[in-house]
């Protein structure tokens, strides 16, 4: 039966409608009718275009679910009587992972280790130490000194208020996460022992089907061994390999697959990455839901087992954490309803200079078997964090030698120069990291490629064609977040900590922003324009994360401005200057900070939220055992992530740095100096 769209006057045509409910506003519902395509933006009725005659069949289908929503349809099939068909009915709701981002409540969270897999997990932390090069260079000691990704067991539960359990998932991937803020697990310096605070990850879907205890000290059948307790290089811990568990395949808890868990670094406020999530999310940028979690650690052992002189089995509170949705394969499902191309770039990565266009490089992936170093590996790959075995890590001549493997491997002096024995591998670490799809690098590589080669072509491209293959109002409405909560550490001044992904849907790649620990903060610069020479401006311009609530989002005299100040020395933000070469979208971007000053950025409506928030948390931050990051440990000071409600509204002369603004203070001056730069243009 064919559709009919044009018909005789003499043969009646009717018309096929509905009603749809619970939609949010974040993206539309695409429906389809027969043949005919429809995307519906709001709540209430919608009707299609196409019209049926008498006898026709008809069949409603959802094409394309509204972002984390799951809906059902209702009288969506039948055949056309003598009059319109208007009784189809759509009701849309939050699918089944929103309780689990809810930010009524602080969510509890418990994990149960085993004594060996806790054990297992310092070892890894200790001899993942790629401090001297990675895959293509000299490798950065703050980045570097630990860098394992490989997921130890523990078994998950979610807890109610009261800490019964909700649901438990058994034999989960539990692994530390982090750049520049990772911690070791122990502090010894407490008496007793105990664990430290940091940010980790949970995967529900883990199989642990890889050599899980590749970085073991061995004896000399090359078993793994407990060599020289409470010494380096192993502290007398013995590697585990963990038993393959094919049943987590595809598991999921919620309707996700992985966590992550942030601990609050450098905001003793514990607010500032949830509050900028949640404006995020609200506005429809397309980031991960946050929201905090108290998180209860049980390390098990056996009878008579002990851990830091304690007997087992030991709890210990490791306090409040931001609790995050991953971006990942089911995020891509749920946001876009699809699953492409999404790569996690790293600094300095802005699409800019000759590496991202680069089509001699070398592929990662091509790579010979012996080749672990190759300044010329390509940008834009999949990363390699850690040896699939030790004889990959050592070589097939050092791993099953105990003088060799028992050393501190890849241990420098103060010149950066090895002292003693090196790994053969190094870990590859793309600054353009394929996330999804990972099968299709050398794909993903040529369209990433191609998109960069077109962002660089002289001349430039016009503002219309870039708009045909990015996605310029989600750029405009994101910067428009990025410039109101001064999250500096992102795209235009770091080359930083966003994804980019290919949105099949629309043909077009989008800019997705991610890691919003550096946000509502503001402390004085060091006028480097004006004192290059000093520590903090060379060689990187840590000017970049200061004079915030200054900040304008266009130049405007000698005041800072959004685009004016950049951390590496690197090619300028082309997405940025290329979108912004149009009046029209300056004044988008204007528009969208109006928006967020009006229904978001505003003491009225922030400071009853943090002060709800601070209540709620406020016994269980104070009840945490573990310990925070001590001030000679990835630079921290002691008390940069020492609890602090004050920071909220407090008096900033009692802050752990009483040149910071309180959220308050930066909320309220902030809004100042961006309403007068939209009233001026």
């Amino acid at each position: 039966m064919a559709d009919r769209l044009f018909r005789p006057n003499a043969v009646p045509a009717y018309s096929i409608s509905g009603n749809l409910n619970g939609m949010d506003n974040i993206r539309n519902i695409g429906l389809s009718l027969n043949s005919e395509n429809l995307s519906v933006s709001q709540n209430g009725n919608f009707s299609f275009n196409r019209q049926l005659g008498e006898g026709d069949a008809y069949e409603l289908d959802i094409e394309r679910k509204p972002a984390r929503q799951d809906c059902t349809i209702a009288n969506e099939t039948g055949v056309i009587g003598q009059n319109n068909v208007n009784g189809i009915e759509i009701n849309c709701a939050n699918d089944e992972s929103a309780p689990l981002f809810s930010l009524d409540r602080l969510h509890k969270i418990r994990l149960t280790m085993t004594y060996e897999e806790w054990k297992a997990f310092e070892l890894d932390t200790l001899r993942s130490n790629y401090s001297i090069n990675d895959a293509s260079g000299p490798a950065l000691t703050w980045t570097s000194w630990t860098h394992s990704e490989i997921y130890r067991q523990a078994d998950f539960d979610y807890l109610d208020d009261q800490g019964e359990v909700l649901d438990s998932v058994p034999k989960v991937g539990f692994k530390m996460q982090g750049n520049t803020s990772r911690q070791y697990p122990v502090d010894y310096e407490s008496n007793p022992a105990k664990p430290r605070r940091f940010s980790f990850a949970i995967k529900f879907d883990e199989k642990f089907d890889e050599d899980e205890s590749v970085y073991a000290c061995i004896d000399a059948n090359g078993i793994p061994t407990s060599v020289g307790p409470g010494q380096l290089p192993c502290l007398g811990i013995v590697a585990q390999n963990i038993p393959e568990y094919p049943e987590a395949d595809d598991r999921v808890f919620m309707g996700v697959e992985k966590l992550r868990f942030r601990f609050n670094r450098d905001d003793p406020s514990y607010q500032r990455e949830v509050l900028t999530h949640q404006l995020l999310n609200q506005i429809g940028v397309p980031v991960a839901r946050a929201t905090h979690a108290q998180v209860e650690l049980v390390i098990t052992g056996a009878v008579g087992q002990t851990l830091y002189g304690q007997a087992l089995p030991q709890t210990y509170n490791m306090g409040v954490f931001i609790m995050m949705e991953q971006v990942d394969k089911p995020y891509l499902k749920r946001y876009f309803d699809k699953n492409n191309y999404l790569f996690k770039v790293g600094a300095p990565g802005n699409l800019a200079g000759a590496p991202v266009v680069a089509s001699n490089c070398d592929p990662y992936e091509d790579r010979d078997s012996a080749t672990f170093f190759n300044a010329n590996f390509c940008v834009i790959g999949v990363e390699k964090s850690d040896p699939d075995s030790a004889e990959e890590w050592l070589g097939t001549a050092n791993y099953l030698n105990p003088n060799f493997v028992n050393t501190e491997i890849n241990k420098k002096d103060a010149n950066g120069n090895a002292i003693g024995n090196v790994s053969q591998f190094l870990p590859y670490k793309p600054t353009y990291d394929l996330k999804s799809k990972k099968k299709s690098i050398a794909d993903a590589r040529i369209a990433l490629r191609e998109f960069a080669q077109f962002l660089q072509t002289n001349p430039p491209p016009s503002v219309a064609e870039l708009g045909q293959k990015f996605d310029i109002p989600g750029f405009i409405k994101a910067q428009a977040a990025e410039i109101v909560v001064g999250a500096v550490d992102h795209y235009v001044r770091v080359a930083n900590n966003y994804y980019l992904y290919f949105n099949e849907h629309s043909n077009k790649w989008v800019y997705m922003p991610n890691d919003f620990d550096y946000t509502f903060i503001d402390v004085p610069g060091s006028d480097c324009d004006n004192n290059p020479t000093l520590n903090a401006c060379t060689p990187l311009n840590y000017d970049a994360f200061t004079d915030i609530i200054e900040m304008r989002a266009f130049p405007s005299g000698n005041n800072p401005y959004w685009a004016g100040e950049q951390f590496y020395p690197n090619d300028p933000p082309i997405l940025w200057n290329l979108v912004f070469s149009e009046q029209s979208n300056k004044a988008a971007l204007y528009q969208e900070i109006q928006s967020i000053l009006d229904e978001f950025f505003n003491w009225s409506i922030v400071g009853p939220l943090l002060q709800e928030r601070k209540n709620r948390l406020d016994q269980a931050i104070l009840s945490t055992d573990a310990a925070i990051r001590p001030a000679n440990l990835d630079g921290g000071s002691g008390c940069a992530d020492a609890y602090n409600p004050e920071e909220i509204e407090g008096n900033e002369a009692g802050f752990c740095n009483p040149a910071r603004a309180s959220i308050k203070r930066f909320i309220d001056e902030r809004r100042v100096i961006l309403q007068q730069e939209i009233n001026a243009n």
